[in-house]
Parts: structure tokens; sequence; C-alpha cells
């Protein structure tokens, strides 16, 4: 998703309401959990290139380089 498509979904919504993220990813899930909850720390940018480890588990090596860009990054914790 690009910063514009996010901006435009959070512009419907009110302004003064808590965001919290929802993940069914089975990869980051304890067993028996069907959905885990998680919140938005802080939002930045990083330099990275994205890539996959040899496993196909997607991956950002981080730093500036010649395949790397800006990427808006949201940072966040499963400690509500």
């Amino acid at each position: 998703m690009k910063v514009r498509q996010l901006q435009e979904h959070l512009s419907k919504l009110d302004p003064d309401s808590d965001v919290i993220c929802l993940t069914d990813d089975p990869n980051l899930l304890a067993a028996g959990m069907g959905f885990r909850v998680l919140e938005i720390e802080d939002v930045n940018t990083t330099e990275a290139e994205r890539t996959r480890l040899d496993d196909n588990t997607p991956y950002l090596k981080l730093g500036k380089s010649p395949n790397s860009k800006a990427l808006a990054t949201l940072v966040l914790t499963g400690d509500l």
C-alpha cells in the first residue's frame, strides 16, 4: 500500500479514533490464536532494499544502496 492510499482510507474515518493493526498471518500467531492485535508505536522513513530470504520470507536490507529506496515504516508493538 502506498502512503497516498493509506491517507485516503484514513481520511474517511473519525480522526480521533484509535488505530489498531490486526493480522491473521499464521506465521505471526501462537498456536490456537485466530488473530493478533498490534498497535502503532511510531511512523518514520527507512532507507532499505526489499528482498526475500532463502525460505521466501519478505525481508529488508537496511541502508542506502543502488537498489534501496525510502520506505514509510510503521513501528508496531504487541504491548497494548
